[in-house]
């Protein structure tokens, strides 16, 4: 039997299933797939805003690591605040994108922390370019929230 064969083939397999599980799991794969059966039941707007916000939330978080080891602690409770948006909106896409039936009560949630994350970044917006920019995600991920709960 020739192993060098047999292994590539496992490895062929495994990448495959790999890819296969990545697919599956992509909000953004699920997303744009067309078929009607297929179709994406959830808020693609909303699901977009909360990525945005995690996405800006990771640009921020890396700006006050940077003031805190300048030995600047003026942003350490939009630390605790921008590291409960990134993992609310996190958790929201994913209760979305699987169907949950607690997707509204999440989305409220959502909301609330946003909008406490929002209110610190306020504070700071003036002097950090980037408070501001998180502070208009927060916005949007508040609105596209309550949009969705109606």
């Amino acid at each position: 039997m020739n192993t060098a064969k047999t292994a590539f083939t496992k490895r062929q397999f495994l990448g495959l299933l790999a890819t296969a599980s990545a697919a599956s799991l992509s909000p953004k794969l699920l997303a744009s797939n067309t078929h009607a059966h297929h179709r994406a039941s959830y808020s693609k707007e909303l699901v977009a805003a909360a990525e945005e916000c995690v996405s800006t939330g990771q640009a921020c978080k890396a700006h006050i690591y940077k003031t805190l080891q300048a030995d600047d602690l003026s942003l350490t409770e939009c630390l605790l605040q921008v590291r409960n948006t990134i993992t609310i909106c996190n958790a929201l896409v994913e209760v979305l994108t699987n169907g949950s039936t607690r997707d509204k009560a999440l989305a409220q949630v959502c909301a609330d922390i946003c909008a406490d994350c929002r209110d610190e970044c306020k504070k700071h917006a003036s002097t950090h370019p980037i408070c501001k920019t998180m502070a208009e995600s927060c916005d949007a991920s508040i609105k596209a929230c309550l949009k969705y709960i109606g």
